[in-house]
């Protein structure tokens, strides 16, 4: 059974747009709208005076920068977790070898 679908009125940097989004995903949706609207924001103030159109496109790809540099970050540091956990069993398999070799002794 599907969601069905709600239509919202959305406003960015002053033109309102309606979008379609799954029934109940509305408070979502509208964080995001804040969200971008507040870069269009920041992203207008670096640029000047420019088309809104042009304002769009520099928006997208200023917030597609941080969502790969965000990716990268979370790949590294996914890779050094993973390092850090290979590190820790070896140190434990190490020790389970010493104490076992311990106990043959006594």
């Amino acid at each position: 059974m599907s969601k069905a679908a709600a239509k919202l009125a959305i406003t960015l940097y002053g033109r309102e747009y309606f979008v379609n989004c799954d029934s109940g995903e509305e408070t979502q949706l509208k964080e995001i709208v804040r969200f971008v609207e507040s870069r269009m924001q920041q992203v207008a103030g670096r640029s000047g005076n420019t088309t809104e159109l042009r304002l769009l496109m520099l928006t997208c790809l200023h917030l597609a920068d941080e969502l790969l540099e965000s990716r990268r970050k979370a790949t590294e540091k996914a890779l050094r977790d993973e390092d850090l956990l290979v590190a820790a069993v070896d140190h434990l398999r190490q020790r389970v070898v010493h104490v076992a070799s311990q106990v043959g002794r006594a």
